[in-house]
């Protein structure tokens, strides 16, 4: 058994998807397709764990980020989808796109509860400084990327200023 009483800890996996449709998993669709598989998915969220398929993300995906991150309502944490290195000089503690320094992580939680914690993927919840990052807010490791305006594919910064990136369809 994998309950606190057995003296084992469960394994926590929280995986947090922005820009993905409710129809871009399998086991939302009635039909199966070969264009949207996600065996993994289907089985994590129907069969192991714990879907969460109400709205409980914000409109930009940085807040999205540092709500569940941080453990509180975007709207007191990042509630703009700013450049990541946008700085306020006259606040040194949340003046930083991001979640403030101030604020516990997390990860600072999971690892003083015996945890090893991971980050992979789009950070996207601050850079301004090395505390920002994930390592910084308590991940012993990190495997993606800070921004949150990159292309998969091309692995290019879009220009914030720009809609379309010109190099995408030269």
């Amino acid at each position: 058994s994998l309950s606190p009483a057995a003296g084992k800890k469960p394994h926590l996996v929280f995986v947090l998807v922005d820009d993905w449709g409710w129809a871009n998993v399998g086991y939302h669709r009635k039909t199966p397709t070969k264009e949207v598989a996600t065996p993994t998915f289907d089985k994590l969220c129907k069969e192991e764990g714990l879907e969460l398929d109400q709205h409980y993300a914000f409109k930009f995906c940085s807040p999205s980020r540092c709500s569940p991150l941080s453990g509180r309502l975007p709207a007191h944490v990042n509630i703009a989808n700013l450049a990541m290195s946008f700085v306020n000089p006259k606040d040194p503690v949340s003046g930083f796109s991001g979640i403030p320094r101030n604020m516990t992580c997390i990860a600072e939680k999971l690892n003083s509860a015996g945890y090893y914690s991971h980050q992979v993927g789009k950070w996207d919840a601050g850079m301004a400084t090395w505390e920002h990052t994930p390592k910084g807010r308590g991940f012993q490791s990190s495997l993606g990327y800070f921004h949150h305006d990159n292309d998969y594919y091309t692995e290019y910064v879009r220009d914030p200023l720009q809609a379309f990136p010109k190099c995408i369809f030269d």
